[in-house]
């Protein structure tokens, strides 16, 4: 391994030139005008924040005004003076640490050094790094040597507070102030650095990088040579963030939305997470604040992805969130983590005073989602599907006590047949069994309610697409997102069983057909609890709430609508009927 290789990536792209440097134009033309016309000061005070190039700026300065062949402003590189300053053998360029030599010893002893002249080039230069570290005495022993020094000494400091310099020492210098570097130019340069080591690097890992660095270049690049390590290829944007000790987007969108959508269990095994994770837990609470911050933006903005850093799927989502979530809610969200932050700035127990906060902010703003998922055991939800089977089987099945009916929706079922004179329709001559939800008060009194014609058939033309408040979607893919949820709230056998449901939509409602011979598979999905569920997430991807039906077609050859049933898993399902296994849910018959 060569000496250069054991460089990190920021000394090895550290600017040699005027030419080099990146952004800082107000800076870097007056003094590449300065060194060609040969009228430059003799004290240049540097300010700005860290990693904007101060320190590189005063050497490639150094070296321009010592150079034996500068062209238009640059120094040559090639040339003894500009060689022996870029390995630091040239006695006539010093680079003082102020936070080291900030005594009154220090300060007399250069004053001391000041009077002899140059060894080889025509300026002695001195750099004085972070010169606001320097005591008053030794800003007292400066200040008479920065007004009149001899004509071959230039003074170069750099600070990063320029406020805590005496006025005296600042009258006495020019000022360039450094401002911080945009993140199309640190990007631009990261890529460079990136593309000459043959380091693969996602787009939004770079944009992330920037972002990071807050306009500090060599945070930037720093930030990029930690990435080399890893094995990952390509390197991505939550790569970036676990680098940087910070969680990813995922993780900050699953706690906003348990906070949003009152999910306490969800929040605290993120938080339990998050300490096992080794992660600074006040820094999470600012990214978080941050992240409602964003949600704020997309919520009030026609154009967030020109506000909010992010990949476009997860402005997506994060819209879809805003849009479920009043304005005010996210404002007093924002100030509630700003206040539990001080708290735990106190707090000698910082998980406890996390966990109280958020769970806190979850009570007071959160909004509960109308989806009961309950913790039973899969053989509890067996033998109540059985149960509810052989109920709904029997012709004299009482109607669910009202006490049982979940707050303003019941569960009313259509059968295509003549009615009996008892007014009960037979299920045996019916050609399809529907469910839907409707309101509580749609429904006629009990006294006529053998009156009540059954809603029309659901005959609308499909067109497979369906619109949403991101605009218009396939049917299909919201489903599939649907499922994927259901999986996610550990509710395995609701999409086991919705898998082989071929959906079907107008533009406006949704229907879900089985085949006869997926009676067991129908009635799990038309209970109650289990149909709203499924009608909640498909409102929330869609953006308003949607009429659900769910349909049990005894002419299962005209198969309408498209499934999202696995190969592999209709396979076994056909070749189960094919056998006569019995179904582990039970069949209404």
């Amino acid at each position: 391994m060569s000496e250069t290789d054991q460089l990190a990536l920021y000394r090895l792209w550290r600017p040699q030139t005027f030419s080099e440097v990146v952004a800082q134009e107000q800076i870097v033309y007056p003094l590449r005008q300065s060194v060609i016309n040969g009228n430059f000061s003799h004290a240049l005070l540097f300010s700005g924040t860290r990693g904007t190039g101060k320190t590189s700026l005063a050497k490639i300065f150094s070296k321009a005004i010592n150079c034996l062949n500068p062209e238009r402003g640059d120094p040559c590189n090639e040339c003894e003076i500009c060689l022996a300053a870029n390995d630091g053998s040239l006695m006539d360029i010093s680079e003082i640490d102020a936070a080291s030599h900030n005594s009154v010893d220090h300060m007399r002893r250069l004053t001391d050094e000041v009077a002899f002249t140059p060894l080889k080039a025509r300026f002695k230069v001195y750099i004085i790094d972070e010169v606001h570290m320097l005591s008053v005495g030794a800003f007292n022993a400066l200040l008479k040597t920065l007004e009149e020094p001899p004509s071959h000494a230039v003074f170069v400091m750099a600070t990063t507070e320029p406020h805590r310099i005496p006025a005296t020492i600042i009258s006495r210098c020019q000022h360039f102030k450094f401002r911080r570097i945009p993140n199309d130019e640190i990007i631009e340069r990261v890529r460079l650095i990136a593309k000459s080591i043959d380091l693969a690097v996602d787009e939004s890992a770079f944009e992330m990088i920037a972002t990071l660095s807050a306009g500090a270049l060599r945070d930037a690049i720093g930030l990029l040579d930690q990435t080399r390590q890893l094995e990952t290829t390509p390197i991505t944007r939550d790569d970036v963030l676990t680098l940087a000790g910070l969680v990813p987007d995922r993780f900050l969108s699953e706690t906003a939305e348990a906070i949003l959508f009152k999910k306490p269990d969800a929040l605290l095994v993120n938080i339990q997470e998050l300490v096992m994770s080794g992660r600074d837990l006040t820094r999470f609470v600012t990214d978080l604040g941050a992240y409602f911050r964003n949600l704020l933006v997309a919520s009030v903005s026609k154009k967030p992805e020109q506000l909010i850093q992010l990949r476009g799927e997860d402005i997506e989502r994060m819209t879809s969130i805003a849009k479920q979530t009043k304005t005010s809610v996210l404002t007093e969200l924002i100030a509630g983590l700003s206040q539990l932050l001080v708290s735990m700035r106190l707090s000698p127990d910082l998980r406890t005073t996390l966990e109280i906060g958020l769970i806190g902010l979850l009570t007071r703003f959160g909004n509960e989602i109308d989806i009961k998922i309950a913790d039973r055991s899969r053989d509890c939800r067996i033998q109540k599907a059985s149960e509810d089977a052989q109920k709904t089987d029997s012709p004299q099945a009482k109607p669910i006590p009202a006490t049982e009916k979940p707050s303003g929706t019941v569960i009313e079922t259509n059968v295509d047949a003549e009615p009996h004179q008892s007014g009960e329709p037979v299920v045996e001559d019916s050609t399809r069994t529907e469910s839907k939800i409707v309101s509580e008060n749609d429904l006629q009194p009990a006294e006529k309610k053998k009156d009540v014609n059954p809603p029309s058939e659901f005959d609308g033309q499909s067109s497979g697409t369906i619109f949403t408040a991101m605009g218009e979607m396939p049917v299909l893919d919201i489903w599939r997102a649907v499922l994927d949820d259901l999986q996610r709230e550990r509710r395995m056998d609701i999409a086991l069983c919705a898998r082989p449901a071929r959906v079907k939509t107008d533009g406006k409602k949704i229907a879900l057909h089985f085949d006869a011979r997926l009676k067991g598979q129908h009635s799990l999905l038309s209970q109650i609890d289990n149909t709203r569920m499924v009608q909640q997430l498909i409102s929330n991807h869609v953006g308003y709430k949607v009429e659900l039906r769910i349909i049990l077609d005894k002419m299962h050859d005209s198969m309408e609508g498209n499934s999202a049933e696995w190969g592999w898993l209709k396979q076994a399902r056909e070749q189960a009927l094919i056998e006569d296994i019995p179904s582990p849910i039970g069949e209404n018959e």
